[in-house]
């Protein structure tokens, strides 16, 4: 055989084995029910027709890769950068899925569709865990130094748990947990149960347990004693005191302008103006000694400097008012009303007498909620304004003149 043919016959081997070779990848796509690559589509689909000459059908095998739109349910676009775009949703969540080609997008997202969720293994984070993330994440740097300390203090009582996964402390074992604390500490029980519930909100938000077990839990809620109002009797003989008292100026600042200690104990001279006739409220003391600012947004605040607060401020002074701390001038508070024999009354009582001042004054009550600093009026009215039996009788006076001179 001369090499020429030779050469001949190797080509229609090798051609017939290419055909093979395409048929069987043909195959092998159509049973995997995958898309070729780009550059393979058109060569298949030509081969494949040229295998089938008696076959009529114009549509060809693979769709060409601008034809393609879905891919299990799951709609393929083209994006303006040309590439292609496609997205699924896993534990609750969005995910994206790009790719230069369709078939680069479809294999990128069955790759994406294999990868194992990303949920958070609820049985991985502990207790102790979860609240330090918790206060990180939702209390520092938005609540008050002192009030942030106050918490991580009550969160002491839940140490024995919290080595614990949250989703293994079940709510049997939280309720035998609150039922020794409430038998110890009841005020303490409720303030506990409030935060650890709060904790337990923001864990299942984030799907760090798969249910809050304190929704199961009873704790009996200790209301606050609700504070009282000086009556005019008791007002004139604590009055009287304080003008004779060397710490009696912050008492009667309290009482005239309707103050919170924290805000009183704050005051310099820079907060009163005496030609304007204001007093600004921009600052308080917290528990631990540190300056801050005021408990609310609203109570940032300038309101009217009274006559009688006046004339206990001397008009010459600079720095702060007040030296000693607010427990120092709780103490002194104290022993002044025991003297008194004034009963039931701390220094934020004055504000409540002011308030309450108010209300028998027939100042309008949003007028009030601006001295105070209320965020409500609701606050005001429901909180802070007593009705003193006094005040009552006048109103039942003025009630029985009304009717008594609409019916005659």
């Amino acid at each position: 055989m001369k090499l020429q043919d030779f050469v001949l016959l190797l080509e229609q081997v090798h051609g017939a084995l290419m055909q093979v070779i395409g048929m069987m990848k043909a195959a092998v796509y159509k049973q995997s029910k995958e898309q070729p690559p780009a550059d393979e589509t058109e060569q298949l689909n030509n081969l494949i027709k040229n295998w089938r000459p008696d076959d009529n059908s114009s549509t060809p095998i693979f769709l060409p890769e601008n034809e393609m739109k879905k891919y299990k349910g799951k709609t393929i676009k083209k994006r303006t950068d040309g590439r292609y775009w496609t997205r699924f949703y896993r534990d609750g969540k969005q995910h994206s899925v790009y790719g230069r080609t369709i078939n680069e997008c479809i294999n990128n997202l069955k790759k994406a569709l294999k990868k194992p969720s990303q949920t958070v293994d609820a049985t991985a984070i502990t207790l102790g865990e979860w609240l330090q993330q918790w206060l990180e994440l939702y209390k520092v740097g938005k609540i008050r130094p002192s009030t942030l300390k106050t918490i991580r203090y009550y969160l002491r009582s839940t140490e024995n748990l919290q080595d614990k996964p949250m989703d293994q402390i079940s709510a049997i074992e939280w309720q035998q947990f609150f039922n020794t604390l409430s038998e110890q500490y009841p005020r303490k029980c409720t303030a506990v149960y409030t935060i650890l519930n709060d904790a337990y909100k923001r864990a299942l938000r984030n799907k760090l347990v798969k249910e809050n077990p304190l929704e199961n839990v009873e704790v009996k809620h200790i209301k606050r004693r609700p504070s009282r109002a000086l009556t005019l009797e008791e007002e004139k003989r604590f009055v009287a005191a304080c003008r004779e008292d060397p710490h009696g100026a912050l008492y009667l600042c309290c009482l005239y302008q309707g103050l919170r200690i924290g805000e009183a104990v704050a005051l310099d001279a820079e907060d009163i103006d005496f030609d304007a006739r204001t007093l600004t409220i921009s600052k308080s003391v917290d528990r631990d000694g540190t300056i801050g600012a005021p408990k609310t947004e609203t109570s940032k605040r300038t309101m009217p400097l009274f006559a009688r607060t006046a004339e206990i401020l001397p008009h010459k002074m600079e720095g702060r008012l007040f030296e000693y701390s607010k427990g120092t001038y709780q103490n002194f508070m104290n022993k002044l009303c025991k003297k008194l024999q004034i009963t039931g009354i701390s220094v934020h009582s004055l504000r409540h007498t002011f308030a309450t001042r108010c209300a028998e004054a027939g100042i309008a009550p949003k007028v009030v909620q601006k001295w105070l600093g209320h965020s409500t009026v609701n606050m005001t009215l429901d909180v802070y304004t007593h009705v003193n039996t006094e005040f009552e009788q006048s109103e039942v006076q003025k009630f029985d003149t009304y009717f008594d001179t609409y019916l005659s």
